[in-house]
């Protein structure tokens, strides 16, 4: 184990090595498909120049946190909902799913090898970043039949800095995929598409993208990294339905249930328009994974600036939220797996 520990109280949203990655080889003409895996020293990989996923972009992956818990425990947060994802999202690009109780028992074991980065409570999480790609030399488009499967961990804080005011998004009037496309799948290629107009706004001072669909252009969709929700004038809580061009955020997932069955908001999934959010959303938040619950401030949609009240849903949803992923509040759902302690 030679990978230095991070400063905790400096931690920021990085890259950091750490001690072990899960390796997983996989053919189409073998069965099974998957092979038997390995823990291996956290190193580089080789792969091919002509391997498919570099030219072609098959590529799909996921996101977890583990947390260490005041007690000394650690609990990582609905895995199982992730292996779906996973599994999903290769269906997506024609790639062959890994099972699901492969993933959970590999990422389960991918926190434990590197439980030394696992931050002490309050200080930040562990990330595991589960990939699957196709790493078979070819040249021409078409499916390929060698793939790999790769589960790494990062120790990391806040995506957000701690002081940071509420989120301002810019409206793009236009879809973050095409209809009918891979936007509900976590592939590599949506979120390289929507790189080059965040990096732009971004160094006019907006933090994210705000996407309308590409039917009509004037329902809300996502941000680059998250899903959207508004809280209306009257206390409903909106955000729109799954579709083609939304990815089933398991954040979206849980901060749903938690605002029904725990707190006890009206939830509607419906489509949701620009202009109503504009005129009656008393709130809007984002949630994800990486961003957990996070209020928005301020919307500019073409020369017009919305800024919205001080945010009431979406404090206590992340504390809620936050609440069971620490171990701090009772987890009536079953969410969490403790993996230590």
């Amino acid at each position: 184990m030679n990978a230095t520990l991070p400063n905790w109280d400096t931690l920021k949203f990085a890259y950091t090595k750490t001690d072990c990655v899960f390796s997983c080889e996989g053919s189409i003409d073998a069965d099974p498909i998957w092979g038997e895996g390995h823990y291996l020293p956290f190193e580089n990989v080789q792969i091919s120049p002509a391997a498919t996923v570099l030219s072609y972009g098959l590529s799909v992956f996921e996101g977890l946190k583990a947390e260490r818990t005041e007690d000394g425990r650690i609990l990582v947060f609905r895995v199982d909902r992730n292996a779906w994802r996973f599994g999903h999202s290769a269906n997506q690009l024609a790639m062959p799913p890994f099972p699901e109780q492969r993933f959970i028992e590999a990422a389960l074991e991918i926190v434990l090898r590197n439980e030394r980065f696992v931050p002490p409570a309050g200080k930040g999480t562990l990330y595991l970043r589960p990939i699957l790609f196709a790493d078979e030399p070819q040249l021409g488009l078409r499916t390929a039949r060698r793939y790999r499967v790769l589960i790494y961990a990062c120790p990391v804080g806040g995506y957000f800095s701690a002081g940071d005011k509420g989120l301002r998004l810019r409206v793009l009037e236009q879809g973050r995929v095409a209809p009918g496309g891979t936007g509900n799948a976590k592939a590599a290629g949506n979120y390289a598409g929507s790189l080059n107009r965040r990096q732009s706004w971004h160094a006019q001072g907006y933090d994210d993208v705000l996407f309308l669909d590409a039917h009509e252009v004037r329902f809300v969709t996502e941000t680059t990294g998250s899903n959207v929700f508004a809280r209306l004038k009257d206390g409903t809580i909106v955000t729109p339905p799954l579709d083609d061009q939304i990815l089933p955020g398991i954040t979206r997932e849980s901060v749903i249930r938690i605002a029904r069955e725990v707190l006890g908001f009206k939830v509607e999934e419906r489509p949701l328009s620009i202009d109503e959010v504009i005129s009656d959303a008393a709130e809007v938040f984002c949630t994800g994974t990486a961003w957990t619950v996070r209020s928005v401030g301020e919307i500019q949609r073409r020369e017009a600036s919305h800024a919205f009240e001080k945010p009431k849903a979406a404090p206590v949803l992340l504390e809620a939220l936050r609440g069971i992923q620490s171990g701090k509040r009772p987890d009536p759902f079953g969410w969490t797996r403790a993996v230590s302690g």
